[in-house]
């Protein structure tokens, strides 16, 4: 029996970063509930609302910032 191959999820072209958020229970409560009446992650369904807030105060994402990467003495070209 031959399995069709699953079609890979595309990883994000930027890094992610890992936030911790302190919030009351009910708070949470609504998020978790939000999130689920949308079929969406928690990370999803919060990145949603800060979108849609953003925008009703017309404010646009900032620049991405590149940091520069420390250079590794061993793969430096002469």
């Amino acid at each position: 029996m031959t399995y069709a191959k699953r079609p890979t999820m595309a990883r994000p072209k930027i890094k992610t970063e890992a936030t911790t958020l302190k919030m009351s229970p009910e708070i949470r409560d609504l998020w978790e509930r939000c999130a689920e009446q949308e079929h969406r992650s928690l990370t999803n369904m919060f990145e949603v609302m800060v979108r849609e807030h953003a925008k009703k105060l017309c404010l646009a994402p900032a620049a991405t910032v590149i940091t520069a990467q420390p250079i590794n003495p061993k793969n430096q070209q002469k």
